[in-house]
């Protein structure tokens, strides 16, 4: 009778508690910019990845996800101009409130940058400051805030992305840093509780 009661309470706690997780995939569009003094403009990316959630069905609950990303920006200093792209590794992290269908969306982030490239052939020299490709950071960090809509297996959404770490060590990246704006679709495998 023991072993019929918990092989019932095992068959009803599992699919309960699959509702509770959802893995899926998801990618989207960047606008990728930079917080900066120097003449600048977005440009473009995109990103792709995957994620992985718990969802209580009244409680706050919490996404974590592993997405390859573009990062950059166009720049202006003096003379130069600069494509100064990336391709990273981003690791956000962050709570989530439904609302019905909407979410709310709040955390950080982390990036390694895979590739660091200027669209230049040559450092930028403005008298003692210089910057060249070998300047850039080889990771950063930043918080992140946006909304989502969940319906059933598919998500959308968009969020702001605020890096909190400088781009670089060289004098001319002091205070410089990233942000960007996802704008994401995804298809989760297991249907999140409502």
């Amino acid at each position: 009778m023991r072993i019929t009661f918990s092989l019932l309470a095992l068959l009803f706690f599992v699919p309960a508690q699959a509702q509770l997780f959802d893995l899926g995939l998801k990618g989207g569009i960047n606008q990728d910019d930079l917080r900066t003094n120097y003449s600048h403009s977005a440009l473009v990316g995109g990103h792709t990845g995957v994620f992985a959630r718990v969802k209580p069905p009244i409680l706050p609950g919490v996404q974590g996800e592993v997405l390859f990303t573009s990062l950059g920006s166009r720049v202006s200093v003096e003379d130069y101009r600069a494509d100064l792209r990336t391709a990273a590794v981003q690791v956000p992290l962050f709570l989530l409130l439904s609302l019905g269908p909407v979410e709310v969306h709040a955390g950080g982030y982390y990036d390694r940058y895979l590739t660091k490239e200027f669209r230049i052939d040559q450092s930028i020299d403005l008298g003692n400051a210089s910057l060249s490709v070998n300047d850039l950071a080889d990771d950063g960090y930043g918080l992140l805030g946006g909304a989502g809509l969940r319906l059933g297996h598919f998500y959308a959404g968009a969020r702001y992305l605020h890096g909190l770490q400088d781009l670089g060590a060289s004098e001319l990246l002091r205070g410089v840093r990233s942000r960007q704006v996802q704008v994401y679709i995804g298809f989760g495998l297991f249907k999140a509780p409502d």
